[in-house]
């Protein structure tokens, strides 16, 4: 009885949490909710907002959700630009072992335009922790 009661428990949990979770504010995908398009002030990084995002936000919680935006957007940019070098070095790897050229190639001509935009991104400073 005492595991009916504990499933039970936390599947109302579960719900009631979906229930009072919001919705996120913005999204870097156009979709049904968010059809919005905006820019950031700082490095002009695309979002999409929902119809009311104007309503519900100052001007004070726009430059903080922006200021995530770009932050989020920096980190993005790192994870493309570790897991790229990643590949390559699993490639010259490839290479060193078998000897087989087609590996050292490939890894040669991959593109690492994420570190670069990585390294060139400046991430604004922020003012306040409070929004």
């Amino acid at each position: 009885f005492t595991n009916v009661a504990v499933v039970c428990c936390l599947i109302l949990m579960s719900v009631l949490n979906s229930i009072f979770t919001d919705d996120p504010a913005w999204s870097y995908h156009r979709n049904g909710q968010y059809k919005v398009e905006k820019a950031t002030s700082w490095n002009s990084i695309r979002y999409y907002v929902k119809g009311d995002f104007t309503e519900k936000y100052t001007n004070q919680k726009i430059l903080h959700l922006e200021w995530e935006i770009e932050r989020d957007y920096k980190q993005d940019l790192q994870i493309k630009c570790i897991n790229n070098q990643r590949r390559k070095e699993q490639l010259m790897y490839q290479y060193r072992v078998t000897g087989n050229t087609r590996y050292r190639d490939y890894a040669d001509g991959m593109d690492l335009t994420s570190c670069k935009d990585y390294n060139d991104f400046k991430l604004p400073q922020y003012i306040s922790s409070n929004p």
